[in-house]
């Protein structure tokens, strides 16, 4: 309504009930049921250790697969993209130029020292991460992953960015160690409490995260929703774009490619596939374009005199 503030984004990753579901989802509902089911029998049967332990293994088997050794990052993309993106990196551009947003994001808040220590969380191959480093030009780059599997495989080809196997939620460095942090789309996988306050613990007072993500809700309610969880893990929310629409049109964009990938796949992980990538006609993609889920890139800074009081 009209001069109502929305309310807060409660961050629970379900999107919005009441919508009919179209052919493609409804298509795709064996699969995911199969999904969740089987996700139940193991948190009851084995443990909510050993449910954590399995999506380790799927995530280092998706690093693993011949069929995507030339991928050296996953993310939804961004269009347009600029013209020396598009030229240096061929085949991703739109998810490298996703990255160079970040990278402007980060250089608007000018706040963090130069040359700064520059560390990425669950950076994967590094495909991501090389741009960042080449872009801001830290005096040390650092890229964490809790996949042996992504880490073996970096497709960075820079042998001066360190690569560290370890967990977003237990990170393996010393408080106020870093400058810059950068997260592209985990946040909404994570405890976001719990994430963002291992982040606050290892940024130097003032120190910058930088975070591209997708979650439920509009861009408004997604916003004030980041803002509440910065006040609660001690960041605080200095910018935040909506890009939903530039997400959406790198989909379209990249469609051949991505359904090209997925086709590569053993038949019964299409479904689930075509949903990781947001290809048009899926559940995710239908979402970005309703805007039902909003796309976003934030900066939050390390609020010391927060901490202390």
């Amino acid at each position: 309504m009209v001069g109502e503030l929305p309310r807060p984004c409660r961050w629970t990753g379900r999107s919005g009930g009441g919508i009919p579901a179209s052919a493609n989802q409804t298509a795709l509902l064996p699969a995911l049921s199969a999904v969740r089911v089987f996700q139940r029998l193991v948190n009851t049967y084995l443990g909510a250790g050993a449910s954590d332990r399995l999506s380790r293994y799927v995530y280092d088997g998706a690093y693993s697969l011949p069929q995507w050794q030339e991928i050296s990052t996953f993310n939804y993309g961004y269009a347009p993209c600029d013209d020396a993106v598009a030229e240096g990196w061929p085949n991703e551009p739109h998810q490298i130029q996703l990255y160079a947003e970040v990278a402007k994001a980060v250089q608007a808040a000018a706040r963090a020292p130069e040359p700064a220590r520059l560390l990425e969380l669950c950076c994967g191959r590094g495909g991501g991460l090389a741009y960042l480093d080449a872009a801001l030009s830290p005096r040390a780059t650092i890229g964490i992953d809790r996949s042996l599997a992504a880490i073996r495989h970096r497709r960075n080809g820079n042998a001066a960015i360190a690569h560290l196997q370890g967990h977003a939620l237990q990170l393996p460095l010393p408080d106020a160690s870093i400058d810059v942090a950068v997260n592209v789309e985990a946040l909404a996988d994570l405890p976001k409490l719990t994430f963002l306050a291992e982040i606050c613990r290892v940024l130097a007072a003032n120190g910058i995260f930088a975070v591209a993500d997708t979650m439920p809700h509009g861009p408004e309610a997604c916003h004030l929703g980041l803002i509440d969880l910065g006040r609660k893990s001690g960041l605080e929310v200095v910018s935040f774009r909506d890009i939903t629409m530039n997400v959406c049109e790198a989909c379209r964009i990249d469609d051949q490619r991505r359904s090209e990938l997925v086709n590569r796949l053993p038949r019964y992980l299409r479904p689930i596939a075509r949903e990781w990538v947001s290809l048009p006609g899926t559940t995710r993609f239908g979402q970005f374009e309703r805007k039902e889920r909003c796309y976003f890139i934030a900066v939050m800074v390390k609020n010391a005199a927060r901490l202390q009081s």
